[in-house]
């Protein structure tokens, strides 16, 4: 039967009796709606770990919490990731193995621990990068088999950690989301795919194209030159 809680940032506690640390509302698959206590700076470490009912994670969005605890919400029910811009630290493995996460949208965090997302097999997107993060940390998205877009502009990420994009098939070329594919490769072809995947940058890119395609054809009558397959491999459409 699903329940709603207030969660109050109580302690772990200890299970003698099977040596391990229980957080507040560890692996209840009833808790479906959460209210945060008044003032709640941080959602600690596993505080909701295996809730599978829990897919609204409104709640975050009117509260005052700033911190998200080392797997906090790992193997949750968490659908959807928005309104989380009050969030600023965001611990490791924090939404990883969220099998009905779907999509991320307005993260507004300054720091990300490893592996928040990994496991998230039905994750069909990102959206919104937050702009503070100049890092995807290593395993960020490992094993995402369902990510397809990068809505979001990657210009101000320099760099990834490794296997960040690990088993993403339905979005890196299968050389690029091998294990230990090249860091830089993968962020190179990430920039260029965010490139095209923003409207009015697609749509001027796709103009241009035309464009130079038509020149191309004007002078040497050829419409299948090589200027043509230069354009595209810029686009990431054949490989360089």
């Amino acid at each position: 039967m699903s329940k709603a809680v207030v969660y109050t940032g109580a302690d772990p506690t200890v299970n003698e009796e099977e040596f391990e640390v229980v957080a507040e509302w560890q692996d209840d698959q009833d808790v479906a709606v959460v209210t945060v206590a008044d003032g709640l700076t941080k959602i600690k470490d596993s505080a909701f770990y295996g809730c599978t009912g829990l897919h609204n994670l409104s709640f975050l969005k009117d509260s005052a919490v700033t911190t998200i605890g080392d797997s906090a919400f790992e193997r949750s029910g968490a659908a959807a990731l928005w309104g989380m811009e009050g969030v600023r630290v965001m611990g490791n493995y924090a939404f990883r193995c969220c099998n009905d996460l779907r999509t991320i949208e307005g993260l507004g965090c300054e720091e990300m621990g490893h592996s928040c997302f990994a496991g998230c097999i039905l994750l069909q997107s990102m959206k919104g990068w937050p702009a503070s993060i100049t890092a995807i940390p290593f395993w960020t998205f490992i094993g995402c088999t369902g990510m397809t877009t990068v809505d979001c502009d990657l210009s101000r990420v320099t760099s990834i950690g490794s296997n960040a994009f690990w088993g993403c098939t339905s979005l890196l070329p299968p050389s690029l989301s091998a294990d230990g594919a090249d860091p830089a490769a993968v962020l190179a072809f990430l920039k260029r795919k965010s490139f095209l995947e923003r409207t009015p940058e697609r749509r001027a890119f796709l103009c241009s194209l035309k464009h130079a395609q038509s020149n191309y054809y004007n002078r040497t009558g050829d419409p299948c030159g090589a200027s043509r397959r230069i354009i595209m491999e810029f686009a990431g459409l054949f490989p360089a």
